[in-house]
């Protein structure tokens, strides 16, 4: 009986520090890079997912936000946003582009890569686009946890990368059952990151 009381104590402790601490967080820390900044040719935003249909999701909103920030502080000389949708039309880019047009700026600064599905596609359209227009270099702005497998694929392809995860993502804010949500893309992205550098998937 003792012994029960015990185990039953030790699973509320850990259920709490699941829901109420930054256990989550900590566990998915080597998935992040964050590089010092500096100025790149482009400032890349990738999409992050719909929250519903025609919703864009706080993941892909903050990556928004973030990205519109460094290039109005010069960090790039083009404003790339990157995402497809599976629902159709929009896109996350075309949708992310109208929001920035619509708060001031020039599409001839604004480029548009629609028609990725996956991180690895955001890594070989957003390829042509700097060979195209002759480009080197981006700052790579996406959540904290997606991180260094999007660094990772994207200085694969020979690109030169300034890691700018956004620093006040959910990610470090969740708690409740919105570290349920977390800790699975926690998860995830540690199966996919395994399974590319094994070459297994892109």
């Amino acid at each position: 009986m003792k012994r029960l009381k015990i185990i039953g104590i030790g699973v509320i402790i850990l259920v709490l520090a699941f829901f109420y601490t930054p256990l989550v967080q900590l566990l998915g820390s080597p998935l992040i890079i964050n590089d010092p900044l500096q100025k790149a040719d482009a400032v890349v935003v990738l999409g992050g997912g719909w929250e519903a249909r025609g919703r864009l999701g706080k993941s892909t909103l903050e990556r928004y936000r973030y990205g519109i920030h460094l290039f109005q502080q010069g960090y790039g000389k083009y404003l790339i946003f990157s995402g497809g949708n599976l629902w159709g039309n929009p896109s996350e880019a075309e949708e992310m582009a109208e929001m920035a047009m619509s708060d001031g700026f020039s599409d001839k600064e604004i480029i548009i890569e629609d028609s990725s599905e996956t991180t690895w596609e955001n890594t070989l359209f957003v390829k042509r686009i700097l060979l195209d227009k002759k480009l080197q270099s981006v700052v790579l702005v996406t959540s904290p946890y997606h991180s260094r497998r999007a660094g990772t694929m994207f200085a694969d392809k020979g690109i030169t990368v300034i890691s700018a995860p956004v620093p006040d993502s959910e990610f470090y804010d969740a708690s409740g059952t919105d570290q349920l949500r977390m800790a699975r893309l926690v998860i995830t992205e540690y199966v996919k990151l395994g399974l590319y550098r094994l070459n297994i998937i892109r």
